[in-house]
């Protein structure tokens, strides 16, 4: 991609060769020629100085000499994010594999790739572009829209509903059954989960997570969000849009997540539980069930908001002072209660 393609893509002005072929992005210390690299903030100016990068995306506010072409940006970290996802995208192939498994009632669309020893299932419909990789299994009544990535081992059961621009990484269930029994007498008896998984859009989910589907509803993943590697998500959970979940997560069934909230890792939710939009909980925090967390900044176990939390935290690291204080002043009390009784 030349540079002048770099800068329509951006929309922003360049200084230096327009010509100029960029094939990759790396960081400022290791880009080679041809590669692009961003400066994220102008006291870095050394370094940029040094790069052997082709061009790079620098802040306003940089006014040092480089040995290559420029963008100035507002944000610099943003705009190289938004070219290396263009030129980093995983490799596009078209082609049936001749072990893949399809069956004559399955819909596939223009340019789509399926590889080795995949399986798409009865009136299964598979978007224009869309890749699936190697020991893929999409089951019977399941839509996947145009342009997704769908990488080795993800599983996904019956009657899913999969947008445009979705990826999911290797190993992914999507589809399974929830968590959902009751107990009679000395047995548990499975409820019906026989509801459905949506997602929206742009959404990207990491590696071995899984997405339970509803119990007689559906479970909904909101366009553009992100779920990182090893994520639970139960059934009937709701997530809005632009949802960024870190790693080890667990939602517990019928919790709702609201547009634009961020959840650290290793948070575990109890069900029923509502984040409402903008919310940010810390990594390791726990909702108990039917608690609502309003927008803001929240930790803990019981989570509850940043301030409160480091308050508390500040009074148990202050124990062992406190527990060596009480004993000296029982030692005063003791000394005093002796001289009393001396005199009487």
């Amino acid at each position: 991609m030349k540079i002048e393609k770099i800068a329509e893509i951006l929309n922003e002005k360049f200084v230096g060769e327009g010509e100029t072929e960029i094939f990759g992005a790396a960081s400022l210390e290791n880009a080679r020629t041809g590669e692009i690299s961003f400066v994220e903030k102008a006291e870095f100016s050394e370094s940029a100085q040094n790069t052997k990068a082709s061009c790079l995306i620098i802040p306003e506010n940089f006014n040092a000499p480089l040995p290559c072409s420029y963008f100035k940006v507002k944000n610099p970290k943003i705009a190289f994010a938004k070219i290396a996802e263009i030129l980093h995208q995983p490799k596009k192939q078209s082609g049936i594999h001749s072990t893949a498994q399809i069956v004559k009632t399955a819909k596939i669309g223009k340019e789509v790739f399926i590889g080795a020893f995949s399986v798409i299932g009865e009136n299964t419909e598979i978007g224009d572009n869309t890749q699936i990789f190697e020991n893929v299994k999409i089951a019977e009544n399941t839509k996947i829209g145009a342009d997704c990535f769908i990488f080795p081992n993800v599983v996904i059961y019956e009657n899913v509903s999969i947008g445009n621009n979705v990826k999911l990484h290797a190993g992914v269930v999507v589809g399974a059954d929830g968590f959902g029994f009751v107990r009679d007498a000395e047995r548990y008896i499975k409820f019906p989960q026989i509801g459905s998984v949506v997602i929206e859009d742009e959404v990207e989910i990491g590696a071995n997570s899984c997405i339970d589907r509803g119990a007689l509803g559906e479970t909904r993943i909101g366009k553009g969000t992100k779920i990182d590697n090893l994520v639970q998500i139960g059934h009937n959970v709701q997530i809005g849009k632009r949802v960024v979940i870190a790693a080890q997560t667990g939602i517990s069934g019928s919790t709702i997540i609201e547009d634009d909230c961020v959840i650290g890792g290793q948070v575990g939710f109890g069900d029923h539980a509502t984040v409402k939009s903008g919310a940010i909980i810390g990594s390791k925090a726990g909702i108990l069930p039917g608690k609502i967390v309003r927008q803001g900044v929240w930790w803990g176990v019981p989570v509850q908001p940043l301030d409160e939390y480091k308050r508390q935290n500040a009074y148990v690291k202050s124990l062992p002072r406190m527990r060596e204080e009480i004993k000296v002043l029982k030692k005063q009390v003791a000394a005093l209660e002796v001289k009393k009784t001396a005199k009487k």
